[in-house]
């Protein structure tokens, strides 16, 4: 990575930003102000582009049901197209236009979610004015010279009989009034009560005592008066609804010119994120930032040839912050995301994932060990790779799936599964023939459980030591060639010699051998002893540290050797299981039933147990590197490179002169 610093004249800043925009391989990064130089303050232009962008996005998702193009799954991995400057400077012009589109499609959703709300409240109403329909009197209506009418509900079912008694018992000085029941079922009942004007609030306290309610908001119409209105402006709602989303529908071809709006809002979001780490006077501007190596010439020399400038390259400094650009070929560069998710390296690690991908389609093939699951990610990995021709994180991810195909076919051939024991399911059910040997290496399912745990140990000792080894190199291009030596060879030595020696508690492992790796082992604990602890001060406290580190060496490697037997475990599970949704296939004696039972059995068991089993493959393998590997030599803690670019889903720039 080399650091750039560029000087030109302030005319020129927005040319100069947006060609390394389309070029994408510069990060501007910050710098200390010099005396008279002030920064770009651009947040006031960063929100309103966030909101315009909030907007078009809005907008995008209330269309997406209408949308006359449906992509694929194989097309969403599909590069977006290209497209040369001119163009895009002239689509761009219609930005104004397309966002008012979208302001447009916001007020009619806004207006169609007024008319539905409305429609609700309107079908409540009627659905609560509905038990007063026999009332002939307006529902609020005004009092008599003499008289007041009240109407109400009781919680429960009641009669004009239990009413009258009811009243007679709480009020018996009231004896002028009327009750009628309007409306009555298991859960309410519905009166209308006519009794004196003056008698009004004893005439309520006695109703209200055995549970009478007054409703709130009555209209002063009849009810029917109501329930026709309503009716009427229900169906004028669900007329303008119908109308308001054919309109909505109307703009169901819009996506793709609001999709382009929101990658032209995405980049001049990012570019005056940019200019927050530019520096101006009245006349000049002045940046820096980082360029990858392999481009810098190119974007120097086409910086030169088309703006005056004044650049600077130079080798980054010991104490700076140097962003971390990972580079790996076509078969390491597909795990770079999982290192990414754990950590980048720090200025004093190696890139590990060279190293790493070996073990990681190793041990997820391991983990899957099904040739038929495998088979079928390399089947449907490589109809995406050809059919879609996925560029940059896609493309990486799409082929890592389709190594850990390859290895959970091969696994899958080595261990005897494919879709579980279906080959010998079909030949003993269907064709009459007797069972066949399935497994090319190892039958973990049978008599080789203990062998096959036992190369798994093998492996997850092997994949220790290359991390322990990469660390002793690390020790070593530091100038601590004592420390790679001592700690690398020690471990080693230890866990090596007593790897055989554990073995030979499961299988049988010759007196020679173990003999021979009991005194490496002894020359390794010796080695740990007294090497560990050479920081210390004095003879006790080298020998205090050094006897700490052969404990956490013994517990360490222990455990951390152990964990591998989860590579046994997990394909035993994929296997085991899918045995079993086989054999539950073939229990019917029928050959026709047995035949469509075994049919539906077998996709729906195996697409469960491939769905399980590959999260599983993947979450564990992931452990593995994380945990036990990473843990010898790696501590991360990098920055990515983030170059100022167009990220966008839609298009991206043609390689060509006038794009710069």
């Amino acid at each position: 990575m080399n650091k750039l610093e560029l000087i030109s004249s302030l005319e020129n800043s927005k040319s100069i930003i947006d060609f390394l925009q389309r070029r994408g391989a510069v990060e501007i990064s910050e710098h200390e102000l010099d005396e008279g130089m002030q920064n770009f303050d651009t947040s006031f232009n960063i929100a309103q582009l966030e909101k315009m962008k909030s907007t078009a996005v809005q907008a995008r998702t209330l269309i997406s049901p209408y949308s006359t193009a449906k992509a694929s799954l194989i097309d969403s991995f599909m590069p977006p197209g290209e497209i040369e400057l001119g163009e895009f400077i002239e689509r761009s012009k219609e930005s104004d236009e397309i966002l008012s589109r979208c302001y447009d499609i916001i007020d009619i959703n806004k207006r169609l979610n007024e008319a539905k709300a409305e429609t609700v409240r309107l079908k409540t109403s009627s659905e609560s004015l509905k038990v007063w329909e026999e009332l002939d009197i307006p529902l609020k209506n005004k009092p008599t010279k003499y008289t007041v009418f009240l109407i109400g509900t009781f919680p429960d079912m009641q009669s004009e009989e239990s009413i009258m008694t009811s009243l007679a018992e709480k009020a018996p000085d009231l004896d002028a009034y009327n009750v009628e029941i309007v409306d009555q079922s298991e859960v309410q009942t519905c009166v209308s009560v006519l009794c004196l004007k003056d008698d009004r609030e004893k005439m309520l306290e006695a109703l209200r005592s055995i549970g009478f309610v007054l409703p709130n908001d009555l209209p002063d119409k009849t009810a029917r008066q109501v329930l026709s209105e309503n009716e009427k402006r229900t169906k004028k709602l669900e007329e303008d609804i119908e109308k308001l989303t054919e309109e909505l529908k109307s703009y169901g071809n819009e996506g793709e010119k609001i999709d382009f709006l929101i990658d032209c809002l995405d980049m001049r979001i990012d570019k005056y994120e940019a200019l927050k780490n530019i520096s101006t006077t009245d006349k000049v501007f002045y940046l820096t930032g980082y360029v990858p190596e392999k481009y810098c010439k190119r974007v120097t020399d086409k910086l030169e040839s088309k703006f005056d400038v004044a650049i600077s390259v130079t080798e980054p400094g010991e104490d700076e912050d140097v962003p971390v650009l990972l580079e790996n070929n076509a078969f390491g560069a597909p795990v770079e995301g999982i290192t990414e998710m754990y950590s980048l390296p720090g200025k004093h690690d190696i890139d590990p994932n060279a190293i790493m991908a070996f073990f990681y389609y190793v041990f997820f093939g391991m983990m899957f060990s099904d040739a038929g699951y495998g088979l079928l990610m390399v089947i449907a990995t490589a109809i995406v790779l050809i059919k879609s021709k996925p560029e940059g994180n896609k493309r990486k991810t799409v082929l890592m799936y389709f190594y850990c195909g390859i290895s959970t076919m091969f696994w899958g051939i080595m261990f005897g599964s494919f879709f579980g024991d279906a080959i010998n399911i079909i030949r003993t059910n269907y064709l009459g023939l007797k069972e066949m040997r399935l497994h090319v290496w190892l039958n973990p399912q049978g008599d080789d459980l203990m062998i096959t745990m036992i190369y798994c140990f093998l492996f997850g000792i092997i994949h220790l030591f290359v991390g322990v080894g990469i660390k002793g190199y690390m020790e070593w291009r530091e100038g601590d060639k004592l420390g790679a030596v001592c700690d690398t060879l020690s471990i080693y030595m230890a866990v090596g010699g007593a790897a055989p020696i554990c073995a030979g508690m499961i299988i049988d492992i010759p007196d020679g051998v173990k003999n021979i790796a009991k005194y490496i082992a002894l020359a390794g604990v010796i080695l740990i002893i007294l090497t560990a602890g050479r920081a210390s001060k004095g003879i006790f406290g080298k020998l205090g540290a050094g006897l700490y580190a052969l404990y956490n060496t013994v517990s360490g490697y222990l455990s951390d050797i152990l964990s591998y037997s989860r590579l046994l475990a997990l394909g035993l599970v994929t296997g085991i299981i899918g045995s079993v949704v086989n054999m539950m296939g073939t229990l019917p004696k029928n050959m026709v039933v047995k035949t469509i039972l075994f049919v539906i059995v077998f996709i729906f068991g195996h697409v469960v147990n491939f769905g399980i089993n590959i999260i599983g493959a993947y979450v564990h393998t992931n452990r593995l590197q994380y945990v036990e590997f990473f843990s010898r030599f790696y501590e991360g803690g990098g920055n990515a490179f983030k170059p100022l670019k167009v990220n966008s889903k839609t298009f991206k720039f043609k390689e060509e002169i006038n794009n710069g």
